[in-house]
């Protein structure tokens, strides 16, 4: 069985790496986790600062979702977004445009350009409607091809249903400051979405 994982750093679990220093972080991470449980083999595509729109691009896209049995998709934070610059996709939230993934760490002007992106056209009712038309999308392509879906997020909103949230209100998180799960809440992560797949008979 081949499972296709995507999502931002609450999926991609890089975290665990500066925060834990841990080396083999990614035998620690929940989908690995998941997948041995499963006896499946682990795709994990997420990325950290990832945005919903790349979510979606990479199951359009970058990837071919007929050749997987299983996806399990956590959607991300909604105000989030991406650019194309220098040959690569920049990550962009309204905090901060991801210098760390720019040839040259970045740009005065992109910079200048998203910080009045956000102060002066984004606005909530945008991303709320551009969150339901991805994750519809997803849905869509997923059962169009035949592949099981477990559809989460870790920013739940009251007018929208996911299969599983993923939040520090239920899983912790590593310091006041950050929000990812813990390191020892990885296999409870996985445990979860197991008896998910399990009681709904998603498989």
């Amino acid at each position: 069985m081949k499972i296709y994982f995507d999502g931002c750093n609450h999926t991609s679990a890089e975290y665990l790496n500066y925060r834990y220093k841990i080396d083999d972080w990614k035998e620690k991470r929940w989908s690995k986790i998941l997948a041995n449980k499963l006896g499946g083999e682990e795709y994990n595509f997420a990325s950290a600062g990832s945005s919903n729109q790349r979510i979606l691009r990479n199951i359009t896209v970058n990837h071919n979702i007929c050749d997987y049995d299983l996806a399990v998709i956590q959607m991300s934070f909604a105000d989030r977004t991406e650019f194309f610059h220098n040959d690569n996709y920049i990550h962009v939230s309204p905090k901060k445009v991801f210098k760390f993934f720019m040839d040259g760490y970045g740009d005065e002007e992109i910079l200048r350009f998203w910080k009045l992106y956000y102060e002066n056209i984004h606005s909530k009712q945008y991303e709320e409607a551009y969150e339901v038309m991805i994750k519809k999308s997803i849905k869509a392509i997923c059962k169009s091809n035949n592949v099981p879906l477990v559809l989460m997020t870790n920013c739940w909103r009251k007018e929208e249903s996911y299969d599983l949230l993923i939040s520090h209100k239920k899983y912790g998180r590593i310091t006041p400051e950050d929000r990812h799960p813990r390191l020892e809440s990885q296999t409870i992560i996985a445990d979860d979405i197991y008896n998910f797949i399990n009681i709904t008979s998603v498989l």
